[in-house]
C-alpha cells in the first residue's frame, strides 16, 4: 500500500538527512536531475504520440499539426474550477527565486560576473516559465480535463509510463536530502540554545562554510533532530495524501506569499534606512 512505500522512504531518508557535508549530495542531485529530464521529455513524447493517435477532428486524413491546432483552439481561455489552487501553487514554485536572489548574487566571485547576473537571471526565469507553460499546455491538450494532480498517474499504461513513474520516485528520494538541508539547519540553529553545546562558539571555519553546516551541536544531537523532522513530514504526508493540490496551494498562500512579496520589501526598507542613517551620521 501507499503507507508501506512511505514508511520505506522514511527509512531511506532518515540516514540521508544525517549528512552534514552538502558536497556529498552533489552526485545524488545530479542523478536526480537526469531522471527528471528523462521524465519530462518522456511525458512530452507520450503526449505528442497520444495527440497523433487519437483524432479529435473526425477526419483520418487530418495531419498532426492540424490536430494540435484543433486541440489548442478547443482549450478554454480560463478555467474557473480550481484557479485559486493554481495561484497558490505558482507562488510556492517561484518564491525561492526571490528569496535566494541576494544569496546567489553574493555568491558570484567577480564584479564582472555580478554585472552579467541580472540578465542571466531574467533569461533563466523566462526560460523556466516558458517551458512550464509549454509543458502544461501540451499535456493538457493530450490528456484533457481528466488529468490528475500527480500527472504521472495520468499517463497511458505501459512500460514507458512505469519507467517515468519510477524515475520521478527515485528523483524525489535523491533530491529530498538537499531540499531538506536548509530547513534542517534552521531548526538546528533554533534549538541550539537549549541543547548542550559541544564547544565554545566563535567564528565559522572555512571548512564548515564549504560543508554548509554551521551548527555547533554534536552529530548525535543533529541526527535526532533530523530524524524527528523527517518523521514529522511523513506524518503530514499521510494525513494530506489525498489533498496534495490543496496542501501545496495553502503552503504557497500562507508561506510563499510572505516570503516572496512581503518580507523582501520590508528587508530592503530596513537596509535603506540603515544606509540613510549612516550617511546622515545617525
Amino acid at each position: 500500500s501507499t503507507t508501506v512505500w512511505l514508511l520505506l522512504m522514511v527509512i531511506v531518508q532518515i540516514p540521508l538527512s544525517w549528512i552534514r557535508d552538502i558536497r556529498r549530495l552533489t552526485v545524488t542531485n545530479l542523478l536526480a536531475n537526469v531522471l527528471i529530464l528523462f521524465g519530462l521529455l518522456s511525458c512530452l513524447g507520450l503526449a505528442m504520440r497520444q495527440m497523433g493517435e487519437s483524432g479529435s477532428v473526425g477526419d483520418e486524413s487530418t495531419s498532426f499539426l492540424e490536430e494540435i491546432m484543433y486541440r489548442a483552439k478547443s482549450l478554454p481561455a480560463f478555467n474557473p474550477d480550481g484557479w485559486f489552487l493554481f495561484l497558490g501553487t505558482s507562488v510556492l514554485l517561484f518564491e525561492g527565486s526571490i528569496t535566494l536572489l541576494v544569496p546567489l548574487i553574493e555568491a558570484v566571485n567577480t564584479p564582472e560576473d555580478k554585472q552579467k547576473f541580472p540578465s542571466m537571471y531574467r533569461t533563466v526565469i523566462i526560460g523556466i516559465v516558458s517551458f512550464y507553460a509549454f509543458f502544461g499546455t501540451v499535456c493538457w491538450m493530450a490528456i484533457g480535463d481528466s488529468v490528475r494532480t500527480v500527472m504521472t498517474t495520468s499517463l497511458p499504461q505501459g512500460m514507458l509510463a512505469t519507467m517515468i513513474q519510477l524515475a520521478y520516485s527515485l528523483a524525489v528520494i535523491f533530491t529530498f536530502p538537499l531540499q531538506n538541508f536548509p530547513s534542517l539547519e534552521i531548526v538546528c540553529a533554533s534549538v541550539e540554545k537549549i541543547l548542550p553545546k559541544r564547544g565554545v562558539g566563535g567564528k565559522i571555519s572555512s571548512s564548515k562554510m564549504l560543508k554548509g553546516s554551521y551548527s555547533e551541536i554534536s552529530n548525535g544531537q543533529r541526527n535526532i533532530i533530523s530524524s524527528m523532522v523527517v518523521v514529522s513530514l511523513s506524518i503530514v504526508a499521510v494525513l494530506a495524501m489525498d489533498d496534495l493540490d490543496k496542501v501545496v496551494s495553502i503552503m504557497g498562500g500562507l508561506f510563499g506569499c510572505p516570503l516572496a512579496f512581503v518580507f523582501p520589501p520590508l528587508i530592503e526598507n530596513e537596509l535603506r534606512k540603515g544606509k540613510l542613517g549612516a550617511k546622515n551620521g545617525l
